[in-house]
């Protein structure tokens, strides 16, 4: 994983961007705005961990998704005036299948999105946000957020420790590697009530749930966190206006039908896209001045 330059803005900005982020592609369901929205997540997605790591994530989780979800919705969703086929006397139309392929965009978008948030919002940063309002789900949305990535690394050593025992499982039969990977998930499971139990004892021995209680932080918000904010609030604010004028509607059924390009939907476009873009010019900004920099020495 590579350092990124968004990870050192403040939690209240960055909780702002991927809420507008993640809430955008799931209302509006506008093509050229899933577009934006994929593409700059994608790009993201590529400078958080690398080209190889991206496009292997994205093949074997993302794709899939997004392929699967477009070709089951036309197939049971027979909705629409403009029929392409029939497929077993159930006609499949063009409304179902643009709208399909919409949805795959936007489960492709917010999977992306979802994966910069795990790794930007971390859980000490939603303590910050939620510790004071709502302590007791901020304790249980960061240690969430921190179980997963853990349960995962423990099944990979336990999955490591098993091979060497019993050798490759791939080369077992299906019934071998069926129990290969019921043990694993036996012994993950021990593993985690054994965790849970520890991790309890331990919050219990430090004082939780005592009152009064203190609150420490070191998130301070200065010059870059206010321009980023204002730039976040200039494009949720020209993206809202046209949105609120009716600029940016799309219908899917009966048919197909979007509103004509204007002034306003392209300003709220390129404004969309230069908002989702942040992180991403941030990175493209410090590569630059880093490079910049080692040539002057």
């Amino acid at each position: 994983m590579k350092r990124d330059c968004f990870d050192t803005i403040h939690p209240t900005a960055a909780i702002i961007y991927f809420g507008f982020a993640l809430a955008m592609p799931m209302l509006l369901l506008h093509p050229m705005l899933l577009g934006i929205s994929f593409l700059s997540a994608l790009a993201w997605t590529v400078q958080l961990n690398g080209m190889r790591d991206a496009l292997r994530f994205f093949c074997r989780f993302i794709l899939p998704l997004m392929l699967l979800t477009a070709i089951l919705n036309p197939i049971f969703n027979h909705k629409g005036l403009t029929v392409l086929f029939y497929l077993k006397r159930n006609p499949v139309t063009l409304e179902s299948v643009a709208y399909g392929a919409a949805s795959g965009v936007m489960l492709g978008s917010v999977l992306l999105i979802f994966s910069c948030f795990n790794r930007i919002i971390t859980d000490d940063k939603i303590l910050y946000l939620f510790g004071r309002i709502i302590p007791s789900l901020a304790v249980v949305l960061s240690m969430a957020l921190r179980f997963v990535p853990l349960f995962t690394k423990q099944a990979k050593k336990i999955a490591l420790a098993q091979r060497c025992s019993d050798g490759d499982p791939a080369s077992k039969s299906i019934v071998k590697r069926a129990k290969n990977g019921l043990f694993i998930f036996s012994a993950l499971i021990t593993w985690a009530l054994e965790s849970a139990v520890t991790t309890a004892d331990s919050m219990r021995a430090r004082g939780f749930g005592l009152h009064p209680r203190s609150f420490y932080t070191d998130f301070r918000f200065d010059g870059r966190d206010t321009v980023v904010s204002l730039f976040l609030a200039a494009g949720i604010a020209i993206f809202g206006t046209a949105a609120g004028c009716g600029k940016i509607t799309v219908t899917y059924f009966p048919k197909f039908r979007m509103n004509p390009a204007s002034p306003l939907f392209i300003a709220a476009c390129i404004a969309y896209a230069l908002t989702l873009l942040i992180p991403v010019i941030m990175n493209i900004k410090e590569s630059v001045a880093w490079h910049y920099s080692k040539s002057k020495i």
